[in-house]
């Protein structure tokens, strides 16, 4: 799980006495994303795939009412982390604005209701939302709808209240594949594989790359594309560690890492000092050190297998163990899963 870098930033400010860190986001989102690099562990970063084709497609997401129109006071739909909230304003129990929401004044009827929904969705100038449309399809269904094509709107996110049922998360977007080429978005750090179709397809060892044959199945990456040598007609998948990011634009930092990153932050942001002549250098050894164990401490913790994975572990190591008649039988733990 990642968590927002605004976690670490209040973190930092805290320990180094700052009322405000409006003027350091820009630095601190550098060295905060400098640390992650610098952790480097099997889980700092994002595994991700991303499905390419000729026909690029939109991100659509669906939920459905569980409830009748007089019991849907209170019930809420929640995207990317704007709640609109159904309230029954005729009602006494009625109290006014709801912090943080949209209200969608219930209707006369159901219909009435959904309308009030989609209309208050399509209005909202609201940043996290801007370029979703919602549309009713049916009495009781309602369709989200990223407006441009891409896989981005995978990742948007919807959450209901119990009255309310998702039947689909957001899924369906496709990036482009234009002229044997394809663009990874600007968060990648690392291509792990490429598939079209099933084929997993192999990058190209030729020091030559735009002379590859077509009759071969290669890709090569240059900058921040990947070109290939066939053109294909199936969709392409093109599985990157990616850095997860928030709605701000800002790098997501993961779980346990916290300290780490917010102690690189302040070694970094206290070594501007000691440039300066304004900070002693054993403080700012101090801070580097710190960031050294909480380091190795965050990697560690990454690494080390779960109990699930151990098994595994166990399994693997016996299945290399000869067996013989002095061998007893392995226990039924690891081959039960």
């Amino acid at each position: 799980m990642h968590v927002p870098v605004n976690r670490v930033f209040n973190n930092v400010s805290r320990n180094l006495g700052l009322q405000t860190y409006a003027n350091n986001l820009d630095s601190w989102s550098e060295w905060a994303f400098e640390a992650e690099q610098y952790i480097g562990s099997n889980k700092t970063f994002l595994q991700k795939e991303i499905v390419y084709s000729a026909t690029p497609a939109q991100a659509t997401a669906q939920f459905s009412l569980e409830v009748d129109n007089t019991n849907l006071d209170k019930e809420y739909v929640e995207i990317n982390g704007v709640r609109f909230i159904f309230r029954d304003t005729s009602s006494a129990n009625f109290i006014g604005t709801v912090t943080d929401s949209f209200e969608v004044a219930i209707g006369v009827n159901l219909a009435g209701s959904l309308n009030a929904f989609t209309l208050k969705v399509n209005r909202t100038y609201y940043e996290k939302i801007q370029g979703i449309t919602a549309s009713n399809d049916g009495d009781k269904t309602i369709t989200l709808t990223v407006n441009d094509n891409g896989n981005f709107g995978n990742d948007y996110t919807i959450e209901t209240s119990n009255g309310i049922k998702v039947t689909k998360f957001f899924s369906g977007g496709k990036d482009i594949l234009n002229n044997k080429q394809i663009r990874l978005p600007d968060s990648y750090v690392k291509v792990l594989s490429v598939r079209a179709g099933d084929a997993i397809i192999q990058p190209t060892s030729s020091q030559y790359k735009s002379k590859v044959s077509t009759l071969l199945d290669r890709f090569y990456i240059n900058g921040n594309r990947i070109n290939f040598t066939a053109d294909y007609t199936s969709d392409v998948v093109v599985t990157i560690l990616s850095v997860p990011l928030s709605v701000e634009g800002y790098p997501m930092i993961l779980q346990g890492h916290e300290e780490a990153v917010a102690h690189y932050i302040m070694w970094k942001y206290k070594l501007i000092g000691y440039y300066a002549g304004e900070v002693p250098q054993y403080i700012v050894k101090d801070l580097e050190r710190r960031w050294y164990q909480l380091c190795g401490k965050a990697r560690g913790d990454d690494n080390m297998p779960t109990s699930i994975e151990l098994l595994k572990i166990g399994k693997l190591w016996n299945t290399k163990i000869p067996l013989t008649s002095f061998n007893p039988p392995l226990y039924d733990g690891l081959n039960s899963y």
